[in-house]
């Protein structure tokens, strides 16, 4: 198994973990959402058992990439895919670093905000 692997595997456990011990606590609850909770836990899950078995084929510098953003995502949000897709009314106030990091907008010029 090379790093590449490792990391790949790390970081799908990290985002099945963060989905996992996800808590709606009065929050309504969304099939979909939920369903989609579930595939990415089984998908992500289903990499990290790969690896640990050895049964994963290829890992990349970009996979890995991407698969880290995904996980910053994922927790910034807190395990709520709800959040994930999330484009209007995100209070500025209140929301995650990530979500207030992505809006900010440091340009000067209007063109660009």
């Amino acid at each position: 198994m090379t790093l590449l692997f490792l990391i790949q595997a790390a970081l799908c456990a990290l985002i099945a973990a963060r989905l996992l011990l996800f808590r709606r606590d009065s929050a309504t609850h969304r099939p979909w959402a939920a369903r989609l909770a579930y595939a990415l836990v089984v998908l992500a899950g289903a990499v990290t058992i790969g690896v640990l078995f050895g049964r994963y084929e290829w890992a990349l510098v970009a996979q890995n990439g991407i698969t880290a953003v995904m996980c910053l995502a994922v927790y910034a949000v807190r395990g709520n895919v709800v959040e994930l897709f999330r484009t209007t009314g995100v209070p500025e106030v209140g929301s995650s670093w990530l979500v207030r990091f992505i809006r900010s907008s440091r340009h000067d010029d209007p063109a660009t905000r």
